[in-house]
């Protein structure tokens, strides 16, 4: 058994492994990133409505961004990405494991139950691609679910009594999901009902209590160092008036079907448990029993609370499949904790049995092999990427280019930031267009050429309607990128031609 462990540890490593190694090809890490980088030089990620600036773009609060500075000192955006990938990577797993070692306390063959627990977890988050784009990717999502979990696990053990310190850990840690990513604020409604049905009035006080003071602490020593009208406007008015996609109920039940089919693993062992200690059961338990017999609720009900918000952050333009990963992510540690408390039973052995076999289907659903054959390429590759090509041709042509979607390469090379296509997209769809002046502001002064990294265009209106000065060429400097030469912006510099 041990040894089988062992190698299921290296595989899920090995996944691991090549979720961070493929970071510095996704454009959004290095977007992502650049605003903690940013932050390092002194630039402000919250520019008001009519504010003269770089627009570089964030909808959330500083809690992440900050987390992130500690990938941020490195001078090759290669090795940043790496780190930063490798840090999402920390704060979804170390977590999980505090929470699955916690609850085996004072339990026989704690270590076994809490590994088999874990690689099921595991092997489902890296096989989900919403939980898999959290885990390996620059995220906020990845510090929401590190805090949330930190919230739920703190009652994990059954066989120990919810107390007062725990209670007002759980409303901090709460407060620091929602202050990373708005849309866990749900988790909160969550705990409360938990609280509520498992410890009694007092605690819930106290829960109440932690929120609003720490809340209040989280929200005062933001607005210390932010304006708090250019905070709200980009964290609620800029994130409020998102539309909705073309064709959004579509996407939603297409969205449901992917969902339902990457949770049946988690939801067999819960089935399963309940339907055992309902069938077991001489009376019909009382619902504080069932509550507190049963900790692995707290994660439960922090998905099914995310579920409303997740359908419309899913619908809404600019998704992706990170906001399915967070409800997922939830569900599958409540699966996990399940399975363990089946282990954790020595004197049933369907119970156990039953464990094993929930836990051996979740870690066969989730294993993929082929990580393993393609490391090697990867590894051999990983610095032939967009941000490595854009800082090389930084470094050699100066202030020549812009690069909409490559922050990091000005960063890098002389400490300044320009407009990211993208945030200037995400002001025109909420209504608050950048002014001519505004673009130009945030712009490098004389460029002559623009570069797009392979895969990627023009979203933004503002920068489009630029092209009509440039001339689409082809530059051996950057092979595969859709390159425009043409003349600066407001008639700085002249015309270039096609650079050989």
């Amino acid at each position: 058994m041990g040894v089988a462990l062992a190698l299921l540890f290296c595989l899920l490593a090995v996944e691991a492994a090549a979720g961070i190694l493929n970071a510095p090809s996704f454009v959004w890490n290095e977007i992502r990133l650049a605003r903690s980088v940013a932050m390092l030089h002194g630039f402000s990620l919250y520019l008001d409505r009519d504010a003269i600036g770089p627009v570089i773009g964030t909808l959330h609060t500083p809690v992440s961004h900050c987390l992130y500075l500690l990938a941020a000192g490195f001078h090759s955006p290669t090795n940043a990405l790496l780190a930063g990938s490798l840090l999402s990577v920390l704060l979804v797993f170390v977590p999980l494991g505090w929470v699955l070692l916690r609850t085996g306390e004072g339990a026989r063959d704690r270590l076994l139950a809490a590994s088999a627990a874990f690689l099921f977890c595991g092997f489902l988050i890296m096989q989900a691609p919403g939980t898999f784009h959290t885990a390996s990717m620059i995220h906020t999502d990845a510090a929401a679910l590190a805090f949330a979990t930190l919230a739920c696990g703190v009652f994990c053990n059954p066989r120990k009594p919810i107390t007062v310190p725990q209670v007002w850990l759980a409303g901090v840690g709460c407060v620091l999901a929602a202050g990373s990513k708005q849309t866990m604020a749900p988790i909160v409604l969550a705990i409360a009902l938990f609280l509520g049905a498992s410890a009694g009035a007092r605690l819930l006080a106290h829960f109440g209590a932690a929120v609003a003071v720490g809340g209040t602490a989280l929200l005062g020593a933001i607005v210390a160092f932010v304006p708090a009208h250019a905070f709200l406007f980009n964290t609620v008015t800029l994130a409020a008036h998102r539309p909705l996609k073309d064709g959004y109920v579509e996407l939603l039940v297409k969205s449901y079907r992917e969902g339902k089919l990457d949770a049946l693993p988690a939801l067999f062992p819960i089935l399963l448990l309940v339907g055992f200690q309902w069938i077991r059961a001489e009376r019909r338990p009382e619902l504080r029993e069932f509550v507190r017999a049963n900790r692995w609720l707290a994660f439960a009900l922090a998905a099914a609370a995310l579920i409303p918000v997740t359908a419309k952050a899913i619908v809404s333009v600019g998704a992706d499949v990170n906001h399915l990963g967070l409800a997922l992510y939830l569900l599958f540690v409540a699966a996990g904790l399940a399975i363990e408390q089946c282990l954790a039973d020595p004197g049933n052995s369907f119970l156990r049995g039953s464990g094993w076999m929930c836990a051996a289907l979740g870690i066969l659903v989730g294993i993929a092999p082929g990580a393993a054959l393609s490391l090697p390429s990867r590894l051999r590759d990983v610095h032939q990427n967009a941000p490595e090509a854009a800082l090389r041709y930084e470094l050699r042509h100066p202030g020549l280019a812009y690069f909409p979607y490559n922050p990091m390469a000005s960063l890098l090379s002389n400490g300044s930031v320009y407009h990211v296509d993208y945030s200037i997209y995400d002001r025109e769809i909420t209504g608050y267009p950048l002014t001519s002046h505004q673009i130009e502001a945030g712009l490098p002064s004389g460029f002559k050429v623009i570069a797009v990294p392979p895969g990627e265009w023009l979203r933004s209106s503002a920068l489009r309607d630029m092209l009509g000065r440039y001339e689409l060429v082809a530059d051996v400097e950057l092979p595969g990128w859709t390159v425009y030469v043409g003349q600066a912006l407001g008639l700085r510099g002249t015309l270039s031609p096609a650079l050989p």
